[in-house]
């Protein structure tokens, strides 16, 4: 194996063979037989090539070849010429009937020709990647019955004849990336490829959705369409036709110009699992038009103009497991339902988003199947442990945070110290971790992770933070602090009942019975002018001491004058037929006691 002429693969017998089986091969081809047996014996390696006996292969990469080597072994099934400096590979392909791979990238290639490949019946890959192709023609691949894999990416070409794929009926993979395709002229011009599953038109210059290049396709084959790098400016309820493209799997539409989607535009993507609509113009989740995608498994949003993540706002997506939100310039809001209905979500990638500063309480409590987290590059003050499902969950960054750096950190500051350690001193394992049943543990990445309040810890990495600070330990002025607020908070509450009790006492004794009442004598009447009827209840008699006309008034009343009141010796009610004792009773002698006579008042 090594640098070697090919000798002994072929004989001039076998030569002479081909050259006469080429009756109805065209003159040049006739004269290049002629000239290759003039010119070699045997076969030879080109120099910086390298043949192999045992594979059939030559390999001459990178080799500075300005032509294609004639001189190869004819039964050679693979050649590799990419990275030279090869302008044509018109009548240099005639003798290599059993070849099977060959690879033409890389180099200055113009024109394909017409029917170059007629003979290659057992070619399955081609590649001619990165030349200067700017065109194919009619037959420029025929007789490629056998072909599978196909790449033209990174060429010039605007034009496609509609004849140009008519034998390669078993082709699987075309890649047509990084052209200069507006359109297809003829859109029938894929209509033979009834094995087609992956079809790269992204990187062109296409406006629409080539619909009727779709429509044409045959029934139910393709399953990975990208069309990223496009100037489609909208999805209309055609744009994927049914059921042609049911199959589709994975679609492509990535940094286009889609500011709309029509409600139905995805209907009829049944198996579609990855859908990438990153770096579009889109304002608002696409919530409804995707709410049809129950297959999808992955989901790119990231590089749009959304302002908020409303509730439920990936609606019926409930196989979802990867979701990419990242690089959105406006996005400020997330509802705390966001991802409610995304109940085998495992995967959330939230990084780049400036105008983030809160993530609501509990917002990804509702997946517990999340695994993976990272909010790496936003503006979040405050990353809490009740923010995740932390008892699932395998990797958590969050780099690049402008912190504020107080007892609510302490779960994230311990696991932080937890990494360090295990990035000094190779150590995996603590009482701090996250331990699973088996055996995972929750990776945290934290670079640059610094805080941004309290002002004298801006700058600082939360790995360096004292864990007084996290820990917020309790001190003597803390709680001489807390006690006094404490104490004073017990004072003002007294003060404030004991004024709304003293102006309802105020307002009670002000309320007295209606003087017009027809029951009271006019004694009542005068003692009470402000009495309204019904306002209030009977009133009743005290007696008080202290006061001097108290006792002369009592003497002077009678039973009638007091058959409706109550006798009261201060909060002892008296039946009214003890009435007739209150001569006796509270008649004072003034001359033997020295007190002042009792008098009555109503209340």
């Amino acid at each position: 194996m090594g640098l070697a002429p090919a000798a002994g693969l072929w004989s001039p017998p076998s030569l002479w063979r081909e050259v006469c089986s080429s009756a109805q091969m065209s003159h040049r081809a006739l004269f290049l037989s002629v000239v290759l047996l003039a010119t070699a014996v045997s076969a030879m390696c080109p120099p910086q090539c390298f043949c192999y006996d045992d594979t059939l292969t030559a390999t001459c990469t990178s080799a500075k070849l300005e032509v294609f080597p004639i001189q190869l072994n004819p039964d050679v099934k693979h050649i590799d010429l990419s990275d030279n400096k090869i302008v044509s590979v018109d009548y240099t392909l005639t003798f290599y009937i059993n070849l099977l791979q060959l690879d033409l990238s890389y180099n200055k290639i113009h024109s394909l020709g017409s029917r170059n490949f007629e003979r290659q019946e057992n070619l399955t890959f081609l590649n001619i990647s990165y030349n200067q192709i700017t065109q194919l023609g009619k037959g420029t691949f025929k007789g490629l019955k056998l072909l599978k894999l196909l790449d033209l990416s990174n060429n010039s070409i605007e034009f496609v004849d509609g004849s140009a794929f008519i034998d390669t009926v078993e082709l699987e993979l075309l890649n047509f990336s990084n052209n200069k395709i507006t359109y297809f002229e003829d859109s029938s011009v894929f209509k033979n490829l009834r094995k087609l599953k992956y079809l790269y038109l992204n990187g062109n210059q296409i406006l629409d959705v080539p619909s009727k290049i779709l429509q044409n396709l045959p029934y139910s084959s393709i399953e990975v369409l990208s069309l990223s790098n496009n100037y489609i400016d909208m999805l209309d309820d055609l744009s994927f036709p049914s059921p042609v493209i049911g199959s589709l799997r994975q679609l492509f539409l990535s940094s286009n110009a889609i500011s709309s989607i029509h409600r139905s535009s995805f209907n009829s993507l049944h198996s579609l699992s990855h859908l990438d609509l990153s770096d579009n113009n889109l304002t608002t989740v696409p919530t409804e038009q995707m709410s049809k995608l129950s297959q999808l498994t992955e989901l790119d949003l990231s590089e749009n103009m959304f302002t908020e993540l409303p509730a439920v706002a990936f609606q019926s997506l409930f196989h979802l497991k990867v979701l990419h939100l990242s690089k959105m310039p406006r996005l400020s809001r997330i509802d705390s339902r966001a991802f409610v209905d995304n109940i085998h979500l495992e995967s959330v990638i939230m990084d780049d988003n400036r105008e983030v500063n809160i993530l609501p309480p509990r917002v990804f409590h509702g997946n517990l199947h999340l695994k993976h987290v990272s909010i790496r590059r936003n503006s979040l003050k405050v990353i809490d442990a009740s923010h995740f499902p932390v008892d699932n969950l395998q990797s958590l960054d969050v780099s690049d945070n402008p912190l504020n750096c107080n007892c609510s950190m302490l779960w994230l500051w311990k696991l932080a110290l937890v990494e360090r350690l295990a990035a000094e001193s190779s150590f995996t394992t603590s009482n701090d971790t996250l331990d699973r049943s088996g055996g995972q543990y929750l990776r945290l990445t934290i670079s640059n992770l610094k805080c941004d309040s309290p002002q004298n810890l801006k700058g600082k990495l939360l790995v360096d933070v004292p864990d007084s600070v996290v820990r917020c330990e309790t001190t003597w002025f803390t709680v001489a602090v807390v006690t006094a607020f404490v104490l004073a908070l017990f004072v003002a509450t007294c003060v404030v009942l004991l004024l709304i009790s003293s102006d309802r006492t105020f307002m009670f004794c002000k309320k007295t019975k209606d003087p017009n009442d027809a029951s009271m004598n006019g004694e009542s009447k005068r003692l009470a002018p402000n009495i309204r009827a019904g306002s209030a209840p009977p009133p009743v008699l005290m007696l008080m001491p202290d006061k001097e006309f108290a006792g002369e008034y009592v003497k002077s009343l009678t039973p009638n004058q007091v058959r409706d009141l109550r006798y009261m010796e201060p909060w002892v009610p008296v039946k009214s037929d003890h009435m007739n004792q209150i001569h006796n009773e509270y008649t004072l002698d003034v001359t033997s006691s020295g007190r002042k006579p009792a008098h009555v008042v109503y209340v």
